[in-house]
């Protein structure tokens, strides 16, 4: 294990005189946002006991900016993601139970969606329904080709609770110390619907508690009072959807007695006790760990639930088949890890997989914990063998040093809170005021937590395919690994089906952005890849407007049509091209065409920025030819050599013209010089790209073609160059804090200087002003907005692109376009709300 950064917390000021031992509560969601809880001094109070309870969330790449949820006066004992990543279950100690989204879907702003009360209870363990989704992660099937076949749907998994039409519905569950079980449901149209049901017959005592989901959609609840003579007791509880209300059923499962009590006398029994009920992960109610023992030291055991043959009596037989026998659920002792000291923090895998693992797939999961003395383990999830163990105190001894402070009071020498990330890359801990972000895997060979590159592509096509975020990811890759892994990433990619190829694409894009990011030698490949990401959106949404005009299925699309002239014509006659096509296909909406032209023309003329930046692109690319001269690497280069993306502009050149022939409102506008004012710009950039497509499919350098070189150079001499910034990207500071000498230290609020030293290599390609580079630009709707617009804005959390947070389109297309990115950056990125 490494320290990969750690953030020092706003710390309780008015606590000088004793230890502050308050353990904080952490969840990481499926976008790797943290949620976390921290106390804070009441300013609005004058007196030094008053302490409130902070809820926050940030964005585990940039940490120094954390956002407030919520502020309570009561201590905050549980934080639950829910499986979007959008809202968050808070639980106080007074049994308030609320949920938190995220308004507007900003990671800034949050809004009450509802609460319930579970009056002087209090909650021992909470957790969302599950939806019955789940995608399993099995490194054994690497080196199959196709995403579907490496990544299968668990089938046998049901959802929490359904409604008509066997639809989930997202709701939370927590159990309280006397036994009751409370749930929320949220209905369809926001209303929350509360019921509660006793575990047993009578009121229970209960210390300890969790939850975990079966795949029948039943939840399995595993109890403790506390007492080492006492049983594990476990409840299935099942909930059903009448009408308006919500029924919840109870019933007793197997049980447990602890393996300890049986190792120790009776006068030991009685100075031991159960510390934690949990189980494995949420999703895992097969596996149950448990931990007991005193101030001295403590048992971890493992249980495993199983289905044993219950043999019936040959007078109850009735010629029954072998596999419909009845079974009974058992829980068998599976290991048992002793240690010096008590357990403080447990924290299981979140990666779904399948037990049937094998020892060579070089991929090793884990669970961590965390003892009083200092020591973190690692933990085999199948083998429950130790596989590293380390002591906070050298962990984190970066966080640990808190200098300057002038605070004498003891520094507590163990974890507080413990978390894994999603694909258990990364560990989230907190350790005296310090949050601690810890990597695990190693590249080292030697080391027994080595991870080999083909389990990282493994891990990050398991991303893709699942819709997850990939940061934590990222901690397991290297500096010398990164092309060799985007490599793989694109080579697997090749092999897949068409279908799949158009599903993942964006993604994949997204991902390339985030590696070259975190490459220190690859800022211009990672703009290069922001741009044709921002071309592939705005093409998908240009050719998927353009429909046939008959339904039938041997009919092609008018876009394919285009894609099919492109390749047959290579003169570079944008006129000849056009007459050979039909322009009626060409309409927006084929039923609007013998319509008032109003409608169609308003239609069109929406879709101006984004033909406007087809335009823009193009001649950045075209101009930048000139750089080959001085430079063997550019913004842009790896674009100029790439003819899919040179074949994909000449095809997107040919509806812009056949739109303006339709519409003239809609052609992109061009700045040309005065002894030029009659110049086609579109036939002129059609004419250059088709020449340039032509020398990439011959496997020819755009450089060594002299009559296309010396055309693109005098190309800004005629044209108007725009500015390279809004279409590359260059104040895009996402996933720079991998370019970075490890570990790091940061403070909250405090923005460091290096995010904005990369972008120097940057801007020597750009010609224009630094007032040019000042300029906001919508990455959305791709309009500029000056250097102070007038409006509120959103950026993104990632690549710190802006966009106007208010809806401003009126025809269906771009309101369409407007609402594919309400929810996340095209980089896939949160976003926020400017300041």
């Amino acid at each position: 294990m490494e320290l990969f950064y750690s953030v020092s917390m706003r710390r309780v000021t008015t606590l000088k005189d004793w230890i502050y031992e308050e353990k904080s509560c952490l969840s990481v969601s499926c976008k790797n946002v943290l949620a976390f809880s921290q106390p804070t001094d009441d300013e609005n109070s004058d007196d030094k006991f008053n302490i409130q309870y902070e809820v926050a969330v940030l964005d585990l790449d940039k940490p120094w900016e954390p956002y407030q949820v919520t502020v309570t006066t009561k201590t905050v004992v549980q934080i639950e993601w829910d499986h979007t990543g959008n809202k968050l279950l808070v639980v106080d100690s007074e049994g308030l139970c609320q949920v938190w989204q995220m308004q507007d879907y900003l990671l800034n702003i949050w809004s009450l969606l509802g609460q319930c009360w579970v009056t002087g209870e209090e909650v021992l363990a909470a957790c969302w329904f599950h939806n019955g989704l789940q995608v399993l992660f099995d490194p054994d099937k690497r080196d199959m080709i196709s995403y579907t076949d490496k990544f299968t749907r668990n089938s046998r998994l049901h959802p929490s609770l359904v409604q008509f039409g066997s639809s989930h519905l997202d709701g939370w569950l927590v159990i309280t110390a006397t036994g009751l079980v409370c749930v929320g449901v949220i209905m369809n149209d926001g209303e929350i619907i509360t019921a509660t049901q006793s575990l047993a017959p009578g009121h229970l005592r209960l210390c300890h508690a969790d939850i975990a989901h079966t795949g029948s959609g039943e939840i399995l609840v595993a109890t403790s009072d506390g007492l080492l003579t006492s049983a594990i007791q476990c409840y299935i509880v099942s909930l059903k959807l009448q009408q308006k209300s919500v029924i919840i059923s109870c019933k007793v499962s197997a049980s447990l007695y602890l393996k300890t009590q049986m190792e120790y006398g009776s006068n030991d029994c009685q100075n031991m006790k159960v510390t934690s009920v949990s189980f494995l992960n949420n999703d895992c109610s097969d596996l149950l760990l448990i931990c007991c023992g005193n101030s001295r030291f403590s048992n971890l055991e493992v249980w495993h639930l199983l289905e044993q043959m219950m043999p019936l009596h040959k007078i109850f037989s009735m010629n029954t088949a072998q596999d419909t026998m009845n079974k009974t659920p058992k829980w068998m002792h599976k290991a048992t890890l002793p240690h010096n000291s008590p357990l403080v923090s447990k924290a299981g895998p979140k990666l779904p997989m399948s037990r049937n693992l094998g020892e060579t797939t070089g991929f090793i999961p884990y669970f961590a914990i965390a003892y009083k003395d200092g020591t973190v383990q690692l933990i085999h999830r199948y083998t429950f063998q130790i596989i590293s163990t380390s002591n906070v105190d050298t962990l984190c001894q970066t966080g640990s040093t808190n200098k300057g402070s002038g605070d004498k009071k003891m520094q507590l020498s163990h974890v507080t809170s413990l978390i894994q990330t999603g694909s258990g890359c990364g560990i989230v801990l907190i350790h005296n005021g310090y949050l601690n972000v810890v990597r695990t895997y190693s590249s080292s060979r030697d080391s027994a937590m080595h991870l080999p590159s083909s389990s990282i592509v493994l891990l990050l096509e398991y991303t893709m395919v699942t819709g997850r975020d990939f940061w934590d990811v990222l901690l397991a890759v290297r500096q010398g690994m990164i092309m060799s892994v985007s490599q793989s990433l694109t080579d697997n990619f090749q092999k897949q089906t068409h279908n799949i190829q158009e599903y993942i694409f964006m993604r994949l894009l997204s991902l390339k952005v985030a590696l070259f990011g975190s490459y220190t030698a690859g800022i211009q490949k990672a703009g290069d890849c922001h741009a044709r990401l921002v071309l592939h959106a705005i093409s998908t949404a240009i050719r998927g407007v353009l429909r046939p005009k008959a339904a039938a299925a041997q009919d092609k699309s008018p876009a394919e049509r285009v894609s099919i002239m492109c390749s047959k014509h290579i003169d570079g006659d944008l006129n000849s091209i056009i007459s050979s096509l039909d322009i009626d296909e060409f309409h927006v909406d084929p039923r609007t065409k013998d319509k008032s032209s109003t409608t169609l023309e308003g239609s069109l003329l929406s879709m101006q920025p984004l033909t406007q930046w087809v335009a823009d692109f193009s001649l950045q690319l075209l101009s930048s030819v000139r750089l080959y001269q001085s430079y063997s690497t550019f913004a842009g280069s790896s674009l100029l050599s790439d003819h899919t993306v040179l074949g994909l502009l000449r095809e997107l050149i040919i509806i812009i013209r056949i739109w303006g022939m339709i519409s003239p409102a809609c052609i992109p506008v061009f700045t040309t010089t005065s002894y030029v004012d009659q110049l086609d710009c579109l036939s002129q950039l059609y004419k250059l790209l088709t020449r340039a497509w032509a020398l990439c499919k011959e496997g020819r350098g755009l450089e060594y073609d002299d009559t296309l070189f010396d055309e693109c150079c005098v190309l800004p001499s005629k044209v108007l160059i725009p500015s390279l910034n809004q279409s590359f990207c260059m104040d895009r500071n996402g996933f720079s804090i991998f370019t970075q000498q490890f570990p790091l230290s940061f403070t909250f609020g405090e923005e460091p200087d290096y995010l904005y030293q990369g972008r120097q290599s940057l801007y020597r390609f750009m010609p224009e002003s630094p007032l040019a580079r000042s300029q906001q630009h919508d990455i959305v709707r791709q309009i500029h907005l000056g250097v102070r617009p007038s409006e509120t804005t959103r950026q993104c959390s990632r690549c710190g692109c802006q966009s106007l947070l208010r809806n401003i389109a009126k025809s269906d297309t771009m309101k369409a376009w407007e609402q594919r990115w309400a929810k996340h950056c095209l980089c896939g990125g949160h976003w926020k709300q400017s300041k």
